[in-house]
């Protein structure tokens, strides 16, 4: 069951997706940003320094770099 989902890049920093679960969370992770910036343009100005769709894409960038990390097969770098 520990199968890792994403491959160190050859060149440069980060991680590949090599399986149906790393695409998958590429794909969440991306949609999850979209949504984040659609909800930000319909928003009216407002006086919070981080509205609330900035802090889920800040989590949700945490969260993602976490996993990615932890099912890589090997370093990246």
């Amino acid at each position: 069951m520990n199968q890792f989902w994403f491959m160190p890049k050859l060149k440069g920093y980060g991680a590949t997706p090599t399986t149906w679960e790393g695409h998958t969370l590429v794909a969440v992770f991306a949609s999850v940003v979209i949504v984040c910036v659609l909800a930000m343009r319909g928003q009216k100005k407002t006086s919070s320094i981080f509205p609330l769709p900035m802090i889920v894409v800040a989590v949700s960038t945490i969260i993602f770099l976490i996993v990615c990390a932890w099912k890589t097969d090997g370093a990246w770098g």
